[in-house]
């Protein structure tokens, strides 16, 4: 018997969210001396990860919407991963940007 879409939507979720609180929780170890708002940045998508991958345990079943949020975060975290390459915060995140080009 094939479980129906909502639960393979609900595993979907749970997934991408999962890669997200693994990667978040990964960056923010790495953080020494990061500014205090890409600290919470992270610190905010673990929290809203964990509240959407685990939502059909209070009631709320992902659709498509659930799915493409996450993925576009997903998506996000996995394009900036060469600047955490190493595990080094990058210099964007702990000084304030110039305001001049350089």
């Amino acid at each position: 018997m094939m479980p129906s879409a909502t639960y393979l939507f609900a595993l979907a979720n749970l997934a991408v969210c999962a890669a997200i609180v693994g990667i978040s929780i990964c960056r923010l170890n790495a953080m020494w001396g990061a500014r205090w708002m890409v600290r919470a940045e992270y610190a905010g998508y673990i929290g809203a990860a964990f509240a959407s991958g685990l939502s059909p345990m209070y009631g709320r079943w992902p659709w498509w919407d659930s799915i493409a949020v996450a993925a576009a975060i997903l998506l996000g975290l996995l394009a900036s991963g060469r600047a955490w390459a190493g595990d080094r915060t990058p210099a964007v995140a702990t000084d304030l940007a110039p305001l001049e080009h350089q």
